[in-house]
């Protein structure tokens, strides 16, 4: 079995933040990579998230603490949004097929009862969502795998620096509104759409394993371990890769640069995916010739 079909979900997802890996087997600690990039007035940290993990996993402390004390601004992919609901509007805008087609209209009949099957063991109405369209359908089964594998929402890496900003009074800002994320994921040609939903279909299993390893590379600080795994895993998917990875990359090392143009310290905190591999936020910092650091700890 070809191992780059097996964690779709999960390389999309970690290049969102929505989801991550199952449940470690003990809680322990966890050192996920740091950069930074400096000038003699602007400091800008660069760290990796994951937004669903174990209850217990230990990472925000020593340099991870240090840096988001020191910062004035936390700023990540999306504002937090306390209230799904209101979404509804959005999902009805582009999450709705436009052309009134379903996915039992998308699967052959084998691939749709098992669709459905695999739906509702993860607690989806496979019924309800039928007028919506592969790319939303994939990311509510990705995280809702994740859960049923023991991952806490709350313990995810945005809701604890969500929750630690606030109550610092820390300002939060974001690259981008759900429109534009919800945007990107509908610009997605379908063919690449339905290769995440024949994933949920035929491989939950081998994809929940390589969550696994994606989380393992996290907590031990391999961002270039994670890249690797990710590349691999997105390989047959050529414009998921361009549209949730390298094209927002360019967008916010352009955003990251013009900022470093004003004085304060900035915690940014994005998913994993956008600073592993390729075409990193790092990689196009540097090439804009800003040095990009790994702090060490």
């Amino acid at each position: 079995m070809k191992t780059r079909r097996l964690g779709r979900l999960a390389a999309l997802a970690a290049a969102l933040s929505l989801a991550a890996a199952p449940a470690l087997a003990k809680p322990r600690d966890a050192d996920p990579a740091l950069w930074v990039v400096r000038d003699a007035d602007t400091t800008i940290y660069l760290f990796g998230t994951v937004h669903l993990l174990p209850g217990g996993l230990e990472w925000f402390d020593e340099a991870v603490a240090d840096a988001f004390k020191a910062s004035d601004e936390l700023k990540m992919e999306l504002l937090p949004v306390d209230d799904p609901a209101q979404l509804a509007p959005l999902i009805m805008q582009l999450a709705v097929d436009p052309n009134g087609r379903t996915m039992s209209q998308r699967l052959s009949p084998e691939d749709h009862a098992a669709y459905v099957k695999a739906l509702k063991s993860l607690g989806l109405p496979a019924e309800q969502l039928e007028p919506l369209e592969p790319w939303f359908i994939g990311v509510q089964a990705s995280v809702l795998m994740s859960v049923q594998a023991g991952l806490d929402p709350k313990a995810g890496a945005e809701e604890v620096l969500t929750k630690a900003a606030r109550k610092a009074r820390k300002t939060i800002t974001a690259f981008e509104t759900p429109k534009e994320q919800f945007t990107i994921l509908d610009s997605i040609p379908e063919a690449e759409q339905m290769a995440g939903i024949h994933d949920i279909i035929h491989r939950r299993e081998e994809g929940i394993a390589v969550m696994s390893q994606m989380i393992d590379h996290w907590a031990r600080g391999d961002a270039d371990g994670a890249g690797r795994l990710m590349n691999a895993e997105m390989k047959d998917t050529p414009e998921t890769i361009r549209l949730l990875l390298t094209e927002r990359n360019i967008r916010w090392a352009a955003e990251l640069k013009s900022r470093m143009d004003r004085p304060g310290v900035v915690f940014v905190a994005v998913g994993a995916g956008h600073l592993a591999g390729e075409n990193s936020v790092q990689d196009l910092l540097e090439k804009e010739g800003l040095k990009v650091e790994r702090i060490a700890y």
